[in-house]
């Protein structure tokens, strides 16, 4: 997870080097990242299915394939509808094997119900402190080789990692109980009438709206505002590290502490009230460092948080299937996030009114979250009697 969130995240230190290599704009680039975010919200809830029927061992080693494919084929683009295919239909479809729904719905059914936060949080710091690790590596890649090649280098790392998926099964974990639950349909059906349900949809949508088009763009950004093109690696890196410890403390206390939903709350607030702060005081390495670390803290805090959310709302046994709903709502945002702020930007020169787009939508999600009813609508069984 960390490895694939980490190369996702890191798209933007590749934007200029290939812009300038191959011609393309930013919104061409910035189209194609948007298709893979929009594909990777469309393909989400089928791996979610997928893993609550079959297995999810088997959906993460699929994913860890179809994305290092994903990668050959961005080395090997030459023009824009091919970039566009390989990284957003390939990398798009990798992603909803190996990222946040199909390892968090895993590590909920794998671990007892009181070891879950814990478990959650852990698991999200850890692929977190992958990220850090991964920004610095492509940046050093980047200095060394092409900018083709290090997709190469990549894809070569990312199957590596094939074997692990053998850890994450959980058919067997779940069979105890299986007969005893309700239908996937059903379970589907129950969520989709349910308010809190949409509520969660449309407040993801911000937040996958503020982090492609801060990914996506920040390093962009800052080197347009005169900064050196190692400040905004270093920004991005940032990011990372400081959402190794955002994921962590957030999921322990939306767990034990305080309630998911005002967390929420507080977290796009708080992403709303750095950004005003990031565009009023004036630019430098130094203010660009501290609002890298803020919105690093708060960046991924949200997954945890609302996945527990729809677990504890709607049960755990198809926590997976319906977060990837919920997660679609948030590739919806990330599609127009990183592809608007690029047309915007082509047509401005000026990244500006997606700044002050992104504060407006962050309030709306903070107060989205606020009567969201976080009350169970099902009877969860036990699962400590699972075999882990």
């Amino acid at each position: 997870m960390g490895l694939s969130l980490g190369i996702r995240q890191s798209q933007g230190l590749f934007m200029l080097p290939m812009a300038i290599d191959l011609g393309w704009s930013r919104e061409s680039l910035g189209f194609a990242f948007a298709v893979q975010n929009l594909v990777w919200g469309i393909t989400q809830p089928l791996a979610g299915i997928f893993a609550d029927r079959f297995d999810s061992a088997r959906v993460i080693l699929v994913g860890v394939v179809v994305y290092a494919l994903g990668l050959v084929a961005m080395a090997n683009s030459h023009a824009v509808s091919e970039f566009t295919l390989s990284s957003g239909l390939l990398v798009g479809v990798g992603l909803s094997g190996t990222a946040f729904a199909v390892i968090y719905g895993a590590v909920g059914k794998i671990v007892p119900p009181d070891h879950r936060p814990w478990a959650i949080g852990a698991v999200g710091a850890l692929g977190g402190l992958v990220q850090f690790l991964v920004v610095p590596l492509i940046q050093f890649l980047l200095d060394e080789f092409a900018w083709s090649r290090t997709f190469v280098i990549l894809c070569v790392i990312f199957l590596a990692l094939c074997p692990l998926a053998w850890f994450m099964r959980t058919r067997a974990a779940l069979a105890p109980v299986e007969a005893s639950e309700k239908s996937m349909g059903r379970s589907i059906a129950d969520a989709f009438r349910n308010s809190s349900f949409w509520l969660l949809n449309l407040g993801f949508l911000a937040c996958g709206f503020q982090l492609a088009f801060i990914a996506g763009h920040l390093p962009s950004y800052l080197i347009d505002q005169g900064m050196d093109l190692h400040v905004s690696g270093a920004a991005i890196a940032l990011i990372s590290l400081a959402n190794v410890a955002g994921t962590f403390v957030f999921g322990y206390l939306g767990g034990s502490v305080f309630r998911r939903k005002y967390l929420l709350s507080f977290i796009y607030f708080a992403r709303a009230a750095a950004m005003v702060l990031f565009l009023l005081v004036p630019l430098s390495p130094l203010t660009a460092y501290l609002f890298a670390a803020t919105m690093g803290f708060l960046w991924l805090g949200t997954v945890p948080l609302t996945s527990g959310l729809v677990g504890q709302i709607f049960g755990a046994r198809y926590v997976t299937t319906l977060f990837g709903f919920v997660f679609l709502g948030h590739q919806i945002g990330a599609f127009l996030g990183i592809w608007l702020a690029g047309a915007v930007f082509d047509a401005t020169k000026s990244y500006s009114q997606i700044w002050w787009l992104s504060i407006l939508l962050g309030v709306i999600a903070g107060l989205l979250h606020l009567p969201v009813n976080d009350k169970a609508v099902v009877r969860e069984r036990s699962l400590e009697a699972v075999p882990t």
